[in-house]
């Protein structure tokens, strides 16, 4: 899996927690697939510090393929049952 390119749709800031929240969009190209795609994540980060667009973007990255990596645990264990 690639992204080719990150970028955040919507960002607020949320004044109760010190964090900013935002979707962000990541263009996904993996090698199974022929045309790549957009997947939509809502994400928060703390806004103190540097770097905050990155911050958001690895978070954004991390939740996404923890839910294909979760995805795919179930897939194996629904297989397990089947067999």
């Amino acid at each position: 899996m690639r992204i080719l390119s990150a970028e955040i749709e919507h960002a607020r800031y949320a004044r109760d927690f010190g964090q900013v929240e935002a979707m962000v969009v990541l263009l996904i190209k993996e090698p199974h697939r022929p045309v790549p795609y957009e997947v939509r994540i809502r994400t928060a980060e703390p806004s103190l510090g540097e770097n905050l667009r990155q911050r958001l973007v690895d978070s954004a990255r991390t939740l996404y393929l923890a839910r294909i990596e979760g995805q795919s645990q179930a897939d194996r264990a629904q297989m397990n049952r089947a067999a």
